[in-house]
This record gives C-alpha cells, sequence and structure tokens, in this order.
C-alpha cells in the first residue's frame, strides 16, 4: 500500500469514526445531522472519483473501463441520492428525511450499475468462478434475504404501494449485489486483481449492514441522522474507494515497468 493510499484512507477512516464519536459524546443533534449527511455524500461522490480515475487508466476499448465506469456510476448514483436526503432537513427545519423518499431512487441505482459492471468484468476476463464461491454466494444470498425480509416486513404488509415497492426492491437488490460480488471475488482470488475485488465486497457488505440497519431503525422510529449506523456507508464507499485505488496503483507499475 502507498503512502499516498495509506494517508487517504486514514483520514476517510476517521472521518468515518466522528460520526460514531460525535454519537457517543451526545453532540449536538443538527451538527451531527449537517456533518453525517455531508461525510455520507462526499464519500460517495469521492468514491465515484477514484473509480472513475481508474476507469481512464484503460484503453476505450478495454471492457475494465466499462468495469470501472460502471462501478463510480454506482457510487454517483448513491451520492446524488444522498445530496436529496441531505436537502430535506434543510428545507424542513431540520426535520427527518421520510422513508421513503426520492432519495432512494438513487440508492436503489447503485445495485444495477454494480452488478453489471460486475458481470462485465467476469465476461471480459472470461474467469470461472470455483465450486467453493458458487457454494458461498448461493449460501450469501439466502442469508442477506432472510435478514432483508425481516428487516422490511412491515413495509411489505404494511406499506403504501410507494412504501411497499421500495421494500421489495430492497429485499431482492442487496441480497443480489452481495451474492454477485462475491461469486466474482472467488472467481479471481489471490493477486493484486483479486485483492482489489475483495475490498470491493467487503465495501458493499458495510453498505448492506448500514441499509438494513437504517430501515429496522426507521421502522421502530428509533433513526436519527447522526446515528453510528452512518459510518458503515462511509467504509463502505471507502473500501471500494480503496480497491479503485490500488488498482490505480497496479496499472501506472504496469506502465512503468512497459
Amino acid at each position: 500500500m502507498t503512502p499516498a493510499i495509506l494517508t487517504v484512507s486514514t483520514l476517510w477512516l476517521i472521518s468515518g469514526l466522528l460520526i460514531v464519536a460525535f454519537a457517543a459524546l451526545d453532540f449536538d443533534a443538527l451538527l451531527r445531522l449537517q456533518y453525517s449527511n455531508t461525510v455520507q455524500t462526499l464519500s460517495a461522490v469521492l468514491s465515484a472519483w477514484f473509480c472513475y480515475r481508474t476507469a481512464v487508466d484503460f484503453p476505450k476499448e478495454n471492457p475494465m473501463r466499462t468495469v470501472w465506469t460502471l462501478l463510480g456510476g454506482g457510487m454517483l448514483a448513491w451520492g446524488i441520492g444522498a445530496v436529496l436526503f441531505s436537502s430535506y432537513p434543510l428545507l424542513n427545519d431540520g426535520a427527518e428525511t421520510p422513508y421513503p423518499y426520492f432519495s432512494d431512487i438513487g440508492f436503489l441505482a447503485l445495485v444495477p450499475l454494480v452488478v453489471a459492471a460486475l458481470f462485465i468484468l467476469k465476461n471480459a476476463l472470461g474467469i470461472v468462478s470455483p465450486l467453493w464461491g458458487k457454494v458461498l454466494a448461493m449460501s450469501l444470498f439466502l442469508l442477506t434475504l432472510i435478514i432483508s425480509l425481516f428487516v422490511n416486513w412491515d413495509g411489505l404488509i404494511n406499506g403504501d404501494i410507494l412504501l411497499l415497492l421500495t421494500s421489495i426492491l430492497y429485499v431482492i437488490f442487496d441480497p443480489v449485489l452481495l451474492a454477485s460480488t462475491l461469486l466474482v471475488a472467488s472467481a479471481l482470488y489471490g493477486g493484486m486483481v483479486g485483492k482489489a475485488w475483495w475490498w470491493v465486497l467487503g465495501g458493499l457488505g458495510f453498505y448492506f449492514v448500514g441499509n438494513q440497519f437504517y430501515v429496522y431503525l426507521v421502522f421502530i422510529e428509533e433513526y436519527a441522522t447522526g446515528s453510528p449506523i452512518d459510518s458503515l456507508w462511509v467504509f463502505g464507499f471507502g473500501m471500494i474507494a480503496l480497491a479503485a485505488m490500488m488498482t490505480h496503483a497496479l496499472f501506472r507499475g504496469v506502465r512503468a515497468v512497459a
């Protein structure tokens, strides 16, 4: 890990930990809300930027350029959703953003973009997932599907049509996202390229847990922006940015040798 990557990763970690610290120290609720929304938005947008930077390392005809562009698009979509999410309290005297909201369009858009990136990567490299990868991916899908059903159950049976549709999409999308990432990561096991995609898997794992805790706390009316769970999205996008930085550094090293 280069000094630059280490520095960026450390700053990212600190920014997420401050969300937890502010909550633990019971800082002013408005300050926590504004800080958390700002850091979450910046994390997604910066992660998108690192992905786009990595994308342009590859020639236009190289599928990896498309892979990293789509991955960056997913991060940017989430970041746009975060901007919409953050705008609600600013326009409504600090009130919490309702669920579902327009921001969920951006949050949900992350999934098809990232899944498309994963399967383009798999096809471009001609890789085949090992049996253990397929078994783990299916097991992860079933486990996260059960968790998603449990967390979103109220929205599935007691909500209006908009809440029902949003809940259905989250129930399906999040497990598909994690299982797809694990399937591809297992095929890339070993080597620097593989290590980068395991970081992507870890980042999406944080993203999934953050989503589940958020929805659960919303349904029991215990969520407030600035909660420690907000740090999970920051850490998740930080890990994806780290994967992009690792790939960028690897590609630059290959070009330097060539």
